[in-house]
């Protein structure tokens, strides 16, 4: 038991170095710091530093910010067929979109079996509940959630959105934002 012990540390110690090949064959920027799990396809990508990634996702063509948090089963910027094409199949038509980009902003939280189409931002702070369709943007704070996607409520008034958004706290190392944040809550 110990043994297993031992090699599963070391396995999760190395789990960056293996992985990593695999994101820049794929034209990836993971940050050193973002935790992928098992089963996700990554093609295109910009992973910010703190987040992750929930296990069987599929991501093309996102960039997500810094300490997002995404649940599993996500699917992000999925190519769209082209129903408007004699076939629907990419093998006899090249007609599908594959080239919107889509924005997760920084600290979002994406809940478990969402679907968010290309080309959608998702601002700072946002909330997106499970199982949610997301077909249009969602501003910075906002808590939506459904199938198609409605806002429900802000997470905070609009100052307490401006102190959070002045301060910048996405951009520090973990101990810092803490700081950071504890003296907006605090005043």
């Amino acid at each position: 038991m110990k043994i297993y012990n031992l090699i599963k540390r070391i396995y999760h110690k190395c789990r960056l170095f293996v992985k990593l090949p695999f994101h820049i064959f794929r034209k990836n920027q993971v940050d050193k710091t973002a935790i992928i799990e098992r089963n996700v396809y990554v093609r295109h990508c910009k992973i910010g530093r703190n987040s992750y990634i929930g296990m069987n996702g599929f991501y093309n063509n996102v960039i997500i910010g810094n300490y997002s948090s995404i649940a599993a089963f996500v699917v992000i910027g999925a190519m769209e067929h082209s129903h408007w094409a004699l076939s629907t199949s990419t093998i006899l038509s090249d007609e599908g979109k594959d080239d919107g980009k889509t924005y997760v902003g920084n600290d979002v939280w994406i809940g478990t079996n969402c679907v968010i189409r290309q080309g959608v931002r998702i601002g700072n702070g946002a909330v997106i509940g499970a199982n949610s369709f997301v077909n249009k943007d969602i501003p910075p704070y906002a808590i939506a959630f459904g199938t198609p996607v409605k806002i429900y409520k802000y997470r905070f008034d609009d100052e307490m959105i401006s102190k959070i958004e002045q301060s910048r706290y996405w951009e520090l190392p973990p101990e810092e934002a803490i700081q950071v944040l504890n003296n907006i809550k605090n005043k």
